[in-house]
C-alpha cells in the first residue's frame, strides 16, 4: 500500500517550486472561473451559496428584504479594493456632477500626497494616470457597460487602480499615524509604516477594518458593510457597520462574507 507524502519529503527548494506551481494553478483556476466583477444577480440567489447553513440562510432572507441585487467580486485577496473601485465608479457615473469632479480633483492631486509619504513618483505615476483616465472615462462614457468592460480586463485598469487605491490608503494612514496606530489590533505591528508595507501595499493581501476606514475617509465617502458571517442575528438583523464621513454625498454598500467582499444594491 502506498501513501501520498505530499511535498514534505522533497528538498526545500523543490518544495518551494511545487508550492509556487500550486499557487499559480489556483490563481489560473480563479481567473478562468471568476470575472473580476460579475454581472448583477438577484439578491434571492445569494442563498444558493449557503443551502446547508441555517444562520447564513436567515441572513440571506434578511438581505432579500432590504436589497434587490448584488455583484460578485473575484476572491483573490483584492476583493475589497476592487469592490470599492467598481462601486465608486458606478455611483459617480449615475450621479454625475459635483461629486465626480470632486473625486477626480482629489485623485489628480493625490500623487503629491503619496510621494510625500514615501512612494517614488516615477514608480506610481503609471498607476495614478490609470486611475485618472478611468475617472475621465466615467465622465464621458455613454453607457456604464464601457466602464464594466474596462474593469473586467485582465491585468489592466482594475489591477492598476486597485494597487493605487492601496497606495492612497497607506498614505492616508501614514499622514495620521498617531491616530491609526490605535486601530492596529495585530500584536505583530507596532507602527503604521510597517503595517502598511506588509498589509496594505502588497497585492493579494486582504483588507482589515483599518484599511476600510482609511480608504473611505480618504475619498470622503461612506461605506456601509452588511456582515453575513454566520453569527446569530440581533433583533432579526445582520450586523451592519458604517465607515467614513458622516453625511457624505456618496454611500457604497458592501456585503461581507467570511474572507470576502461583494457589492450590494438597494
Amino acid at each position: 500500500m502506498t501513501h501520498d507524502k505530499g511535498i514534505s519529503h522533497l528538498p526545500v527548494h523543490e518544495q518551494d517550486i511545487k508550492t509556487q506551481a500550486q499557487l499559480e494553478q489556483i490563481s489560473s483556476d480563479i481567473k478562468a472561473n471568476q470575472a473580476l466583477t460579475s454581472n448583477t444577480f438577484p439578491i434571492n440567489e445569494l442563498s444558493f451559496l449557503f443551502e446547508k447553513n441555517i444562520n447564513f440562510q436567515k441572513g440571506c432572507n434578511y438581505l432579500a428584504t432590504k436589497y434587490e441585487s448584488y455583484k460578485c467580486v473575484r476572491g483573490d485577496g483584492n476583493c475589497y479594493y476592487r469592490a470599492f473601485l467598481y462601486s465608486l465608479c458606478q455611483k459617480l457615473y449615475l450621479e454625475k456632477g459635483d461629486e465626480l469632479q470632486r473625486v477626480l480633483t482629489y485623485v489628480k492631486s493625490s500623487i503629491d500626497t503619496v510621494e510625500a509619504f514615501g512612494y517614488d513618483r516615477f514608480a506610481v505615476e503609471a498607476f495614478h494616470e490609470e486611475m485618472v483616465d478611468l475617472l475621465g472615462a466615467v465622465a464621458s462614457a455613454q453607457s456604464f457597460e464601457v466602464i464594466h468592460q474596462m474593469l473586467n480586463e485582465e491585468n489592466a485598469t482594475s489591477d492598476y487602480c486597485v494597487w493605487y487605491l492601496r497606495v492612497i490608503t497607506a498614505a492616508y494612514m501614514k499622514a495620521d499615524a498617531d491616530r491609526f496606530i490605535h486601530f492596529l489590533d495585530d500584536p505583530n505591528y507596532f507602527d503604521v509604516e510597517t503595517f502598511c508595507q506588509r498589509e496594505i501595499d502588497p497585492m493579494g493581501r486582504e483588507t482589515t477594518m483599518v484599511g476600510v476606514l482609511a480608504l473611505a475617509e480618504a475619498f470622503n465617502v461612506t461605506v456601509e458593510i452588511e456582515y453575513l458571517d454566520g453569527r446569530e442575528m440581533v433583533d432579526e438583523k445582520l450586523v451592519k457597520h458604517s465607515f467614513g464621513s458622516e453625511g457624505s454625498a456618496l454611500t457604497l454598500i458592501m456585503l461581507y462574507r467570511p474572507g470576502h467582499y461583494d457589492i450590494l444594491y438597494n
